[in-house]
């Protein structure tokens, strides 16, 4: 008879790390190596509206990580160098972004260190289950000015030429000239705060997050995260439209009001209710028909009988079927009878 292979005496296997000790350790490495130029990225989100949202990126992105807890406790740590030309790749970005004052090169590298870190110290299973968290904190990072200033002139122009499409069918007249429109009583101007491009990270963002948390199948998911931002370029458009509207038809003061004031959370929310409502059309038409169909209603109890030429009617309950209406009640007459012809002899 064989027996199980004996352990060597005074020889035990080695405790397994927990994961989220590796995690923590990736993490404090990041802030440690990141710290010269993380001062100056959180003062712009303090100084400017549209880069607010970044205080929640890492937030967020932790609460990725921390949801999957449950998947890394039955992982087993495994390094792998695979992670470090991912590493490598994002240290020289960060020194040629230091050396070079490209400010923008040297904070996206973040994600990526610590992406590469992850894998070399983690393995590609466990970074398979906490990567989404890792790359959100890419939303964080403040796009580079001279970019966004010129495509949010094009969206300034996108959203001067819609508005003054919509504005006639409120019965509002209006004529644009680039991104002004001309009122009776007003002229406005389409400025760079109008535009959706400095909140699209954050917009991009909602949606991706929205994407991850809910219990969507994939099609569904990459189907709101790519919807995001045309619906931000809807919900500004909207905004602008209600608000040129309003000083036509209520007076210039409504330009003082929070709905023209806070445009970054006024775009905010109606972007959230656009995609909300797109997430319950998609779940709608997902959702899988029933065997015999709405039209047809419930299929009918064991032992009752169909009046002809109407499929799914009832027209009574065989002898001796348990009925619930009462004798008397509308329903129960005609059983009622058919119960007193069977007790004759």
């Amino acid at each position: 008879m064989r027996g199980a292979r004996p352990h060597p005496i005074g020889v035990s296997a080695a405790p397994a790390i927990p994961g989220w000790i590796v995690l923590g350790v990736a993490a404090l490495f990041a802030i440690v190596l990141y710290a010269p130029i993380l001062p100056a990225m959180v003062a712009e989100w303090a100084e400017f509206p549209s880069l607010s949202h970044g205080f929640a990126i890492p937030v967020i992105a932790a609460y990725l990580v921390v949801s999957r807890r449950h998947r890394l406790r039955g992982v087993t740590l495994e390094p792998a160098l695979r992670g470090l030309p991912i590493l490598v790749l994002g240290l020289t970005m960060l020194v040629v972004g230091v050396r070079g004052d490209e400010t923008f090169l040297a904070r996206i590298s973040l994600p990526i260190t610590v992406l590469g870190l992850t894998i070399v110290l983690a393995g590609m299973e466990a970074t398979r289950h906490v990567w989404p968290g890792i790359v959100y904190l890419a939303f964080m990072i403040p796009l580079p000015w001279t970019t966004v200033k010129v495509v949010a002139y094009q969206d300034q122009l996108l959203v001067a030429a819609a508005s003054a499409t919509a504005l006639p069918w409120l019965g509002v007249p209006v004529y644009r000239d680039g991104v002004l429109l001309h009122l009776a009583n007003a002229t406005l101007e389409v400025a760079d705060t109008c535009s959706s491009v400095p909140a699209l990270a954050a917009l991009l963002s909602l949606g991706i997050a929205y994407a991850s948390l809910a219990e969507r199948p994939p099609a569904i998911r990459t189907l709101l995260i790519v919807a995001t931002v045309p619906l931000a370029v809807v919900s500004n458009i909207v905004r602008v439209t209600i608000t040129a509207a309003g000083v036509y038809l209520v007076g210039p003061w409504t330009l003082a009001t929070p709905f023209h004031v806070f445009t970054g959370t006024v775009n905010f929310l109606l972007t959230f209710g656009l995609l909300l409502m797109l997430d319950v059309s998609f779940t709608r038409m997902a959702r899988p028909t029933t065997s015999w169909g709405a039209s047809k209603g419930p299929p009918s109890p064991p032992g009752a009988r169909t009046r002809p030429g109407k499929p799914g009617a009832r027209l009574e309950h065989a002898p001796g079927a348990i009925r619930s209406e009462r004798p008397g009640e509308p329903g129960a007459r005609l059983d009622h009878r058919i119960r007193s012809r069977a007790q004759r002899p």
